[in-house]
């Protein structure tokens, strides 16, 4: 049976993040909100300018949202999307256009890091002595980089899944050739970095985190559901792009109480209820109208399947 994708909308994720585009194609992906790494590497020899916390983190959120598996938010931008919204309750910006409010939409799972690791080592070989700075010989530089990461779950707060994320690179220079740690005014993250053993190492590391969080996120099971109900006409989460039809019939269920472990917490899904049917008269680009063929109290969220 074909899985129907969501209506385009514009994702906002409450009090985690940051603005994506959200389309149809993001139907059964969880909502994904990377926050801040901690940094627990107490020799800090990198550019002071440098915040490591927050690089690793923008490194894993790009790397995640490159994936197209997951819904990726990051907490970091959430200052701005309130400040825009709160601009727009100001008169100052046309009101059609002002970012409205009470439309954001909360992670399902939190990615929580901590950097242990994140070191280069330069070791003199034959033919001279070596330094991190500049080398009279032959040099070898080896470079380690080390990720703790957490993934929580948003409603209840526990860990679902914890690992150990490493890199490790090496090169060799002659003559000074090697430049051991990367000198002030090198950007983290920038082509300059990744070229060198430190960020080779930390592209490798990410790269395991991003494996492991896909890893323990499956895709959820994705439904059509009604964004909104006018008299006996309903309006759909999807059209052409989904192909929906003019006749196609669909079975409305309304979701029912969370079903929560009592030995874990954990959310092992909801109950649903069968509470009518509805048939697609009309098709738009992305939303489709259908109207009530039985049934009643049908509302905004209900889930709807096909017959």
């Amino acid at each position: 049976m074909k899985r129907y994708g969501a209506f385009g909308l514009l994702l906002i994720f409450a009090a985690t993040g940051l603005i994506f585009p959200f389309d149809a194609g993001a139907a059964g992906k969880l909502r994904v909100a990377v926050t801040k790494f901690e940094n627990k590497v107490k020799n800090q020899w990198w550019d002071p300018s440098w915040n490591i916390g927050e690089g690793l983190a923008e490194m894993l959120t790009t790397e995640l949202f490159k994936t197209g598996r997951v819904i990726v938010l990051e907490r970091g931008a959430i200052s701005d999307v309130v400040g825009e919204q709160e601009l727009g309750q100001t008169g100052l910006v046309r009101q059609e256009t002002a970012a409205q409010t009470g439309q954001m939409i909360g992670a399902q799972v939190v990615v929580r890091g901590a950097i242990t690791e994140f070191s280069p080592q330069v070791k003199g070989a034959k033919g001279g002595i070596s330094t991190p700075i500049f080398g009279g010989g032959v040099s070898t530089e080896s470079a380690y980089v080390a990720l703790d990461i957490r993934l929580i779950d948003a409603s209840t707060g526990q860990v679902i899944a914890s690992s150990n994320a490493a890199g490790t690179a090496a090169s060799t220079g002659v003559s000074g050739t090697l430049q051991g740690p990367p000198r002030s005014g090198m950007v983290l993250g920038g082509e300059a970095f990744f070229s060198t053993p430190i960020g080779q190492a930390t592209r490798q590391a990410i790269s395991k985190a991003v494996a492991f969080i896909l890893q323990k996120t499956p895709t959820e099971e994705a439904f059509l559901a009604i964004v909104k109900v006018d008299g006996d006409q309903v309006f759909i989460n999807a059209g052409a792009n989904e192909n929906i039809r003019v006749g196609d019939t669909f079975v409305v269920y309304s979701k029912g109480e969370d079903l929560i472990d009592p030995s874990t917490g954990l959310k092992l899904g909801s109950s649903q209820k069968k509470i009518g049917n509805i048939e697609v008269v009309d098709v738009q680009d992305k939303f489709s109208i259908a109207t009530i063929t039985n049934g009643r109290g049908l509302k905004r969220g209900d889930l709807i399947k096909p017959r």
